[in-house]
């Protein structure tokens, strides 16, 4: 009996854990203001995390936020550090 509390226990514990740490996927497309087409390459980081991805060829981007988070940092060799508040 003792082991199926535990165990119960356990559930419940994890569960609440998923709960959370809820997460929220932002995609976006990182663009030139000259000509509007996609850059490639560009650094896509959660701010004040280790969380990041870059752009693709086509300069798109799928990035996991985590909950609290709201700034966006985007970062490439030649153009200026931007942040963008999500």
């Amino acid at each position: 009996m003792k082991k199926l509390t535990v165990f119960i226990g356990l559930i419940a514990f994890f569960g609440l854990s998923l709960i959370n740490a809820q997460t929220r996927t932002v995609t976006g497309t990182v663009t030139s203001a000259e000509d509007g087409i996609g850059i490639p390459g560009v650094n896509v980081i959660v701010k004040g995390t280790t969380v990041g991805t870059a752009t693709d060829l086509d300069g798109n981007y799928s990035i996991v936020v985590p909950e609290g988070q709201k700034v966006l940092t985007y970062d490439a060799l030649g153009f200026e550090t931007q942040e963008i508040t999500i």
